[in-house]
């Protein structure tokens, strides 16, 4: 059986101490037909070079060079320039499991499925790298119940990491570019799309947690596009279907919390960002305290609300501590 070409599709700025690793697990892989783009998003250090290196030794790879533009804008150059019928998007300092990209496409072809979506492990600084867990479930939904499950948090992060897509999907979707939380604003887009979702629980994936990642940053106000996008589902939502609204809402009032508890984040420091988000909370707090469906974090959050903003505030930095 021919198999068909994957693109794989790889963000590259100021990663030289940790490209190799990532690439060199990419070209590793067990399934053989791949197209692997290595977009340099205008690099000061020398990870342009070693794309230009990886490209030279390997017919599979291609270095993409444009100015700075983020990380949507370099997603979206690799998709301009990929060929393949399935995307895989990974992240230059995560690696995968050798195997990756045959799990996610066994899991796609043997289901008929649009989005195939495997498990991942969390790797923070001076740990040992190690393996994932071998995995034994799959489970199969259609469009209505994936996105269910992933405005609901249940077992469903919203990452274009870890998942193969059927490139077709992204026909009329783009990264937003110059935001962050980009993968907020097209996944579900992307789930409503696809006829069937196929995920199964196995850890392919190896997420890198850098002291200096996006996410490990002090507050950032651009972060507030986080509920931005969060708001423009409950927007969709409303829209296409009335009946996940409540679900938009909940993953809305967990992003706002999200933000509340992140690092260096205070209402002196951040008044308009602060008082946007317990506007936020206090708008749709009952909506969650009333919806059985959502996560026992998100009610216990907005319970708290109530009384005091501040003392939840404290109460999620603790829980979301690694």
């Amino acid at each position: 059986m021919n198999e068909p070409l994957i693109s794989v599709i790889v963000p590259v700025y100021n990663v030289e101490q940790y490209l190799a690793r990532c690439v060199d697990s990419i070209l590793a892989q067990t399934y053989r037909n791949l197209e692997v783009l290595l977009v340099n998003d205008g690099s000061t250090d020398s990870s342009g070079k070693a794309c230009d290196a990886y490209a030279a030794k390997d017919a599979r790879v291609r270095a993409v060079h444009k100015d700075n533009g983020g990380l949507s804008d370099a997603r979206n150059a690799g998709m301009q320039a990929a060929q393949g019928e399935y995307y895989a998007f990974i992240d230059s300092d995560d690696w995968i499991a050798a195997d990756y990209i045959a799990y996610l496409y066994r899991l796609l072809s043997r289901n008929h499925a649009q989005i195939a979506v495997c498990g991942y492990r969390k790797v923070y600084e001076k740990e040992e790298n190690g393996a994932g867990s071998a995995g034994t479930s799959v489970d199969i939904y259609d469009s209505g119940e994936g996105l269910f499950r992933l405005l609901y948090q249940r077992g469903m992060i919203t990452a274009a990491w870890g998942r193969l897509f059927q490139a077709a999907l992204f026909r009329d979707i783009r990264f937003p570019k110059g935001k962050l939380h980009e993968d907020v604003a097209v996944m579900y887009r992307l789930f409503d799309k696809a006829d069937k979702i196929v995920c199964g629980d196995a850890e392919k994936y190896f997420y890198f947690q850098r002291r200096d990642s996006i996410v490990n940053r002090e507050f950032d106000r651009r972060r507030m596009d986080y509920i931005s996008f969060t708001g423009e589902c409950i927007l969709y939502m409303e829209e296409k279907h009335p009946e996940l609204k409540k679900a938009a809402i909940s993953r809305h009032f967990s992003a706002c919390f999200d933000l509340l508890s992140s690092g260096g984040f205070d209402k002196k420091n951040h008044a308009d960002a602060y008082s946007r988000l317990v506007h936020e909370i206090k708008k749709y707090r009952k909506a969650v305290l009333a919806d059985k469906q959502a996560r026992l974090k998100n009610r216990l959050a907005a319970a708290g609300s109530c009384l005091s903003i501040p003392i939840v505030q404290k109460l999620s930095r603790l829980i979301s501590r690694p």
